[in-house]
């Protein structure tokens, strides 16, 4: 992932609304499929990267892997909750910060590690929230991409903590991700939605985060959806 992705993920970004909008009301956000993979998973390539660097001391690769991920953080929380925002704002200050005082600073890889599993556990709450808007306007196919992304950062949430996961988690991430496809679908997205995805990722959400103790800061979700 380089930086040219990261300019288009930009500018799909900046077809959704503005963060300024209500809690209520639900954003028109259209997904181009070529970008999905890259938009959801460049926290996972590029964490795993400045990981690995770091422990082979290659700070100037690190830093502009930091630099990276800031931006992309910034991107999501231009259009994220103001609560998750403000949030994802905090972790990308501190990457960026990081990024600039590598040599200077006392930083090890548990910090990272703390740091990447934040970012992905404010990726899931966000990602989430935006499945459930998409659901609300009616987007399908969104709310199927979304969910998928939500169980991606859930799950690497949990590793980056160093935390395992249980059989019943994993098996909860299988069934999302089943629905989540099946939400892709127009001639099984009404099936799919009676499975209750979305309520039962919030679950899951609450669940994990006691597991890692991690603070949940997406409203629960509607009984009835």
């Amino acid at each position: 992932m380089n930086y040219k992705v990261v300019i288009m993920i930009a500018t799909l970004a900046m077809t959704a609304p503005s963060p300024a909008m209500t809690e209520t009301d639900p954003p028109v956000v259209t997904i181009d499929e070529n970008l999905w993979v890259a938009f959801y998973d460049v926290p996972s390539r590029r964490f795993r990267d400045i990981r690995a660097a770091f422990v082979r001391r290659e700070f100037a690769r690190v830093s502009k892997d930091l630099a990276t991920s800031a931006s992309y953080l910034t991107i999501e929380a231009n259009r994220a909750l103001p609560a998750i925002a403000e949030r994802l704002y905090e972790v990308a200050d501190r990457m960026t910060w990081i990024s600039e005082h590598i040599d200077d600073v006392d930083v090890t890889t548990t910090d990272l590690d703390s740091l990447f599993s934040r970012s992905h556990w404010l990726l899931a709450q966000h990602f989430l929230d935006m499945a459930r808007r998409s659901r609300d306007g009616g987007q399908n196919r969104n709310a199927g991409l979304y969910l998928w992304a939500t169980t991606h950062h859930l799950e690497r949430a949990v590793l980056w903590s160093n935390s395992r996961i249980s059989r019943d988690v994993e098996k909860t991430l299988e069934d999302l991700r089943d629905l989540a496809d099946q939400l892709q679908d127009e001639n099984l997205a009404a099936a799919a939605y009676r499975e209750k995805p979305l309520v039962r990722a919030d679950k899951l959400l609450r669940k994990l985060g006691k597991t890692i103790d991690r603070p949940i800061v997406l409203p629960a979700n509607k009984p009835s959806t």
